[in-house]
């Protein structure tokens, strides 16, 4: 009796130490971790899967919940209007972000989605980047006001553009790299010059970049193990190809090459690390947001492709710096207080050589030469002047004041040129604006386009490209041109996460209220979609 009265006694106080020894959650997050990576497909998380440490990717996906197939359903395919997606809970009909450009008919103008209409100094060249052009509250602006501005909101990462957006309109601090100097600096919000401060000014004496620019950049692990070396060694003449000097170039933008390297995302992760333990955030109950902007874009030598060996490699370090930053948050705040939301801001370029290669049909479409074409379509058959105002993100607008001075019906206008761009090579379909907002939406690419349109934004006509095909930018860069941005992985986890894995398809205007019922606050005001089901326990 007295043996099994011990034994009793064992268990139960073993029993006890389990449970005081377990971290049990906070009632809500104390932190919350957005990371926001260019340019990543879960096609890509796993194809490489293998190759990940058991600490970065890998620890997410088996511990928490992976959404595999997250889609932007609008047809845009600009960053910001995605980042705005994520922010809002709604889509750019609503949130206003329709293409980085839009032409705006009262002023007779283009502007800038990202740059307001704030100037610094009265100096119409000196603007900053800010969310002040979307057009409903943001998940932060609702944290700011539920808790009287107590909870801080702060983004980092190698450019504003990509934590702009998840700031909202009163973010706390955003950081950004300069490439001339190769320092982080704060993105000005106002007139007044906003000190860095002290944690912020020792790291930039540290001078990791310039140390980082001396050295090359070659694999992290054996090639011959890579996705390309396997599958598509042809494409590389010898494995010796893979090796870039990451020196520093005279004038401007002297720390360009190193900051497009892995180092770029290596420093971002060290500046995170250090704002989370110098400013002490998730360290009380009032939830703080930290957003960061990771990439997974290589651009040095050719350019590449989702499952290029430099693409993969940029993956394969990033999986690292995860690691080291979620090793980080567990000991300064712990897991079990902090929600960590992962997805992908784009959809990895394919470029042209690849579709074409298997025969699928491919080719570029420039939206540029296309309105010339329109243009001097238009001038063909109704006179002389400058029909086409702008064109952006697949949408033309018109010369409403011409089509009026020459007497031209608007309506028959844009009927002639949506006709004139379809039988343009590559293109789809394009129609005008009144046709669209009639249509049933019952098609996905038409759904796509009516979910990108706002009355005060949009263009006269838009323009739908052919699956696999690509769109010139004004600047030469080309981008996909899905149909729909899906396949994108969205990942939840620590905190009250449930360990899952999920196939089918999830918008990214359910990533705000999820995120938002976690922290118990308002949904953002122009939110469209609902909070995903089962991802806590």
């Amino acid at each position: 009796m007295t043996k099994k009265i011990t034994l009793f006694l064992m268990a139960f106080l073993c029993a006890i130490q389990i449970t005081f020894s377990q971290k049990v959650p906070s009632q809500r997050p104390k932190l919350v971790v957005f990371i926001l990576i260019d340019q990543l497909s879960t096609d890509q998380i796993v194809a490489f899967r293998g190759q990940f440490s058991d600490n970065g990717f890998n620890r997410l996906i088996n511990g928490g919940a992976f959404y595999r197939n997250a889609s932007y359903p609008a047809g845009s395919a600009y960053y910001g209007t995605n980042l705005a997606t994520i922010a809002t809970g709604c889509y750019p009909s609503t949130h206003g972000i329709v293409s980085d450009w839009w032409y705006d008919r009262i002023r007779g103008k283009e502007v800038n989605a990202l740059y307001g209409d704030i100037f610094l100094n009265s100096n119409e060249n000196q603007r900053y980047p800010t969310a002040d052009r979307i057009l409903c509250s943001t998940i932060t602006d609702e944290l700011k006001w539920m808790n009287n501005g107590t909870s801080r909101v702060t983004g980092i990462a190698l450019g504003g553009n990509h934590i702009v957006w998840c700031g909202g309109h009163s973010p706390n601090n955003l950081y950004q790299i300069d490439d001339n100097t190769g320092e982080f600096v704060l993105i000005r919000q106002s007139d007044a010059i906003k000190p860095l401060p002290e944690w912020a000014k020792k790291f930039n004496k540290k001078h990791f970049l310039n140390t980082y620019s001396k050295r090359d950049w070659g694999p992290l692990k054996d090639l011959n193990q890579y996705h390309q070396m396997k599958f598509f060694r042809e494409q590389r003449a010898k494995s010796s190809d893979f090796m870039y000097a990451l020196d520093k170039q005279k004038g401007n933008g002297a720390y360009i090459p190193v900051i497009h390297s892995p180092y770029g995302n290596k420093i971002v992760r060290d500046f995170a690390m250090a704002q989370i333990i110098n400013d002490e955030y998730g360290k009380d109950e009032i939830p703080d947001v930290l957003t960061i902007g990771f990439t997974a874009r290589a651009v040095h030598g050719d350019v590449h492709g989702a499952f290029d060996a430099e693409t993969e490699d940029m993956i394969l370090r990033l999986d690292l710096e995860i690691a080291d930053l979620l090793k980080t948050i567990d000991k300064e705040v712990g897991l079990e207080n902090t929600l960590i939301a992962l997805t992908s801001v784009t959809a990895p370029y394919r470029p042209i050589a690849e579709n074409s290669k298997h025969g699928i049909p491919t080719g570029v479409f420039s939206g540029q030469k296309a309105s010339s074409l329109v243009n001097l379509f238009l001038m063909a058959k109704y006179g002389q002047g400058k029909w086409v105002m702008a064109y952006h993100d697949g949408q033309m607008y018109l010369n409403h004041e011409l089509i009026k001075e020459k007497g031209v019906d608007l309506v028959e206008a844009k009927e002639e040129a949506a006709r004139f761009l379809s039988d343009m090579k590559g293109v789809a379909f394009a129609m005008p604006i009144s046709e669209l907002k009639i249509s049933s939406s019952d098609l996905a690419s038409l759904r796509s386009l009516k979910l990108n349109y706002h009355p005060q934004r949009s263009g006269d006509i838009v323009v739908k490209i052919r699956p696999g095909w690509s769109e010139e930018l004004d600047n030469g860069r080309k981008v996909n041109r899905n149909w729909n941005s899906t396949h994108l992985p969205l990942i939840f986890y620590g905190w009250k996460v449930n360990a899952k894995t999920v196939y089918r398809n999830v918008s990214m205007i359910q990533f705000a209220p999820t995120i938002s019922s976690f922290l118990e606050i308002p949904f953002p005001n122009g939110c469209e979609g609902e909070p995903l089901q089962g991802i806590t326990h």
